[in-house]
């Protein structure tokens, strides 16, 4: 076992480490899983307990604001004033239009609270009864009607909630109004309010996170109030002793509840709440089956990172095996690998690095002892290789053209100085700019040289005013506009060519028109040639290098316009009238 394990490769060792500790830490994960487990569901219980507990506390906000409201409208001097007008007034018009008004206020009343889960509201005095809205389906009995005012007057004038009807006609609120002028507390008549009991639960229950779930029973002193659970009255008959504690778990003819106990204090009344515990058993597990997730998705996250750590360490023990099997194998020079060594400090970098210098120092003893005697002979071949330059060039030019004026050739010295000429000029790297005048010149030189060429087919002529020869313009962009005209105009042509150069001023921009009358330009040229309609083809390339030289140095507004014109194909260049040069750096840093 100890030499299999030996004799394992590197990789595999450090896999084997690494997937180990990983099982280990697994292992250790799920035991402490199940410790929180425990305690999480503690904190479950008691928590859902806080949730559960909250919704008394809702209930109780609604019944305080009903009964804020009752106060308020004992207060309200339009209902001691009608109530007042029905009971002392002798006239029939009085008491009409002072029953009107309390209709009207007392609806208001209703419209305003009635989001507290109030029926309807009824405002009775002797003969006189008025109501919100009664159906025949809340119709109460005249017995139920007796018995509330009585209950209500014998209270004097304090709110009582009455919850003997709660089973039948749901519970009320009574509250007998007592005249608050000059403190004579005699009757004006009794409130009635008829609250629904199962609506004021369904919107405490809403705060809950188990709303859906949520069952509720609700006891008086000595009534059951409300009671929305699956438990049976006999059942619930041992109240105390089956609710033994504040929160716990029941087991009502196998099915299994979570409860909490508890008491609204304004009222005297004792409450449970209770849900299926099949609702907490469910968010335990799915909190175990998230940890469970957790873990299986992070141990294969470790496996998958360990891995790729892994492999970015042993291949770099790959690389230099593969140098030492090159080297080995005899061939001096070190495999091309795609990676600096020489930055690393680390072991996986001085390995590389000193192996690299080993090779180096065993080269470099090679080529000392068999190579010395052949570099020295191409050293000695090189040093006599003749550098041609252009300094050699123009002196080679000058010859010529000396020799062709001592012999009487001047066709031969014209060309030859032209073409030095132009040599010069295009060779000059110092300046993006050059004078309106030079390049002129240059195109002065090119048309001397394409006249000796052809003849009489050949005119030309150059139309530009002194005052603009020091406006300075793009340089190299005259002489292919030219060279265009000539191409299309005689080679392709068998007419006669003249070509007109016009060089003017708007007083802004300086205009260089080139014209010539043996072609002519297709429609849209430029933008054919920049879309691909058509292919460029010979100097098609150098109107487009022509117009984005132009446009990166001047911008949009000046360039290059292709158009026809009376016969004629013209190139205008248009520059901005620029008395000061672009200057570039040459190769020695010059400006």
């Amino acid at each position: 076992m100890k030499q299999f394990i030996r004799n394992l490769s590197l990789k595999k060792k450090i896999h084997s480490i690494v997937f180990l500790c990983i099982i280990l830490l697994a292992f250790v994960s799920l035991f402490s899983i199940h410790l929180v487990s425990k305690a999480h569901q503690k904190v479950l219980y008691q928590s859902v307990a806080s949730s559960l507990s909250y919704t008394a506390k809702e209930l109780s906000n609604q019944l305080d604001n009903i009964s804020t409201m009752a106060d308020m409208f004992l207060a309200d001097t339009n209902v001691q004033s009608g109530l007042g007008t029905l009971k002392d007034s002798s006239s029939v018009q009085d008491r009409s239009i002072a029953y009107k008004a309390l209709y009207g206020t007392l609806n208001e009343y209703y419209f305003t609270f009635r989001k507290n889960n109030i029926n309807y509201m009824s405002l009775y005095q002797d003969r006189y009864s008025i109501h919100t809205h009664i159906t025949s389906g809340n119709t109460l009995p005249e017995s139920v009607i007796q018995d509330l005012v009585a209950r209500a007057e014998n209270a004097k004038g304090l709110t009582l909630w009455i919850t003997d009807y709660s089973d039948e006609y749901g519970l009320f609120m009574v509250k007998n109004l007592r005249r608050s002028e000059y403190l004579s507390l005699d009757s004006l008549g009794t409130l009635v309010v008829s609250l629904n009991i199962d609506g004021m639960i369904k919107a405490a229950t809403k705060t809950s996170h188990f709303y859906d779930d949520t069952r509720y029973i609700l006891y008086g002193q000595e009534d059951l109030i409300y009671n929305s659970s699956s438990l049976k009255a006999g059942e619930l008959s041992l109240f105390d002793n089956f609710f033994h504690s504040r929160y716990g778990l029941v087991n009502p003819d196998g099915n299994s509840f979570f409860y909490v106990k508890g008491i609204i204090p304004e009222f005297d009344w004792d409450y449970v709440c209770l849900i299926p515990y099949d609702s907490i058993a469910d968010s335990l597990r799915t909190s175990l089956k998230i940890c469970l997730a957790i873990i299986t998705v992070s141990i294969g996250l470790a496996i998958l990172l360990s891995s790729a750590l892994i492999d970015s360490i042993t291949r770099h023990f790959d690389n230099l095996l593969l140098k030492m099997e090159r080297f080995a194998a005899g061939e001096n020079e070190t495999p091309q690998i795609s990676y600096d060594y020489s930055k690393r400090a680390d072991e996986l970098g001085i390995l590389h690095t000193r192996f690299d210098q080993m090779v180096d120092k065993v080269n470099q003893l090679i080529r000392t002892n068999y190579l010395n005697k052949i570099l020295i002979k191409e050293a000695q071949l090189k040093a006599l290789e003749t550098q041609m330059n252009p300094h050699f060039l123009y002196n080679t030019l000058e010859s010529i053209n000396w020799r062709a004026k001592s012999v009487g050739a001047k066709d031969i010295s014209s060309m030859t100085e032209s073409l030095g000429t132009l040599l010069r000029i295009t060779l000059d790297q110092k300046h993006k700019e050059v004078p309106l005048s030079r390049e002129l010149e240059l195109v002065q030189c090119y048309m001397t040289i394409q006249k000796y060429r052809y003849e009489d087919r050949l005119e030309y002529e150059i139309s530009a005013p002194k005052n603009l020869f020091g406006c300075y313009v793009l340089k190299m962009t005259l002489q292919p506009l030219v060279e265009n005209a000539i191409r299309y105009g005689l080679e392709e042509n068998t007419e006669e060519c003249r070509i007109q150069i016009v060089a003017e001023t708007d007083g802004s921009s300086l205009f260089v028109s080139v014209k010539n009358n043996s072609s002519f330009f297709e429609d849209d040229l430029i933008k054919k040639l920049k879309t691909h309609k058509i292919e460029p083809h010979g100097f098609g390339i150098g109107l487009l290098n022509i117009l984005e030289r132009m446009e990166l140095t001047y911008g949009e507004n000046y360039g290059l316009t292709l158009y026809n014109e009376d016969d004629h194909a013209v190139a205008r260049l248009s520059f901005p009238l620029n008395p000061h040069p672009l200057v570039i750096s040459d190769t020695k840093g010059e400006r």
